[in-house]
């Protein structure tokens, strides 16, 4: 019953986020032809932002890379990457993209809570990276343009700034966040995986937090570049204004995730974002499913691979128990891919 209403939640979720991408089509082509903003664009921007996905990749790459060799030996590059693009493919299909926390399913011979423990904080720093650009830029333009009407701002940035505050002092303290681990798993005993998913932060310092958080705000700005690519076909917004604009969407859609891969969410409030500096909606609307074909579904695509390459190797890790041998060779043929 419980799979049954997953499938059906999957594909609510996918129907209603194609519903509002129509939605969100229809009005903004009665206005401003999408079509013709999509030939206007031409394919040299298109193609400049394609090649972007390679330092995306590649800084998400050596940033999962970093924190899984700081916490285990032999780590293969080959497993890295096959880990990664094996969490973008289970994260296309969940809220948040929070699917990618699973990598640690694709491991068969390490403790896979500690890698989702290291999985958890390659997110958080995502997340806290997006969320603090974001709340800087929404801030910037509340108070600028006038985004919102708010009847009083100031308690609302104060409060915003202090949760940041909060958030970037823990963050930035691997060790605090290991002893409150830790006095959980003391409370609550029969919660023992609590105690994996601490050890994941026992080779985490300071400096190595700083290290994930700077790779992470690369990745980021690779990300406003490949949106400010694009736009700069049809109108010539300062790098600046498409960092606003991307990062106030990228932060209120991580809030809203009430569709498949966010679709019709995220065009929506690109084409909202962006309006303030009189960029081309349809330019924006266009920008917005590009990125997302570029950025999500083709490193999703290639992460299918993996999936089966787990899955046949759980298959023949079944057979090899139901089998009476001398040794287990399991991990040994999963090392070797």
């Amino acid at each position: 019953m419980g799979m049954k209403k997953h499938k059906w939640i999957y594909w609510i979720k996918l129907f209603a986020g194609l519903g509002l991408l129509y939605v969100v089509y229809s009005k903004i082509n009665s206005r401003d032809s999408i079509l013709a903003a999509f030939r206007a664009t031409g394919w040299r921007y298109i193609a400049w932002c394609a090649a972007l996905l390679l330092p995306n990749i590649a800084l998400a790459f050596v940033k999962w890379r970093y924190l899984l060799k700081n916490r285990f030996s032999g780590i293969r590059n080959r497993q890295v990457f096959g880990s990664l693009l094996f969490g973008y493919t289970l994260g296309l299909v969940t809220p948040g993209r929070l699917g990618e926390l699973g990598r640690g399913l694709f491991f068969q011979d390490r403790d896979r809570v500690v890698i989702t423990g290291l999985a958890v904080l390659d997110k958080l720093a995502n997340q806290l990276i997006i969320f603090t650009l974001g709340s800087l830029s929404l801030g910037a333009m509340i108070l600028s343009r006038d985004l919102f009407q708010l009847s009083s701002r100031l308690p609302l940035l104060l409060i915003t700034a202090l949760l940041l505050l909060g958030a970037w002092s823990i963050m930035l303290n691997p060790g605090l966040v290991r002893r409150l681990l830790r006095r959980l798993q003391e409370r609550y005993p029969q919660m023992p995986r609590l105690a994996s998913l601490a050890s994941a932060f026992d080779n985490i310092s300071f400096k190595d937090a700083l290290a994930v958080f700077a790779l992470t705000l690369l990745w980021f700005l690779v990300i406003v570049l490949q949106y400010h690519v694009l736009v700069l076909a049809l109108n010539r917004p300062a790098f600046g204004e498409s960092l606003q604009a991307v990062s106030a969407m990228l932060f209120i859609k991580t809030l809203l995730p009430f569709t498949f891969g966010e679709l019709g969410i995220r065009e929506a409030l690109a084409v909202y974002f962006y309006d303030p500096f009189g960029v081309s909606e349809a330019a924006v609307f266009n920008a917005a499913i590009i990125v997302f074909l570029i950025n999500f579904l083709l490193p999703a695509l290639a992460g299918i691979y993996y999936v089966f390459r787990v899955r046949e190797v759980k298959k023949a890790s079944r057979n090899a128990d139901a089998a009476v041998k001398p040794a287990d060779t399991s991990g040994e043929a999963w090392q070797n891919f």
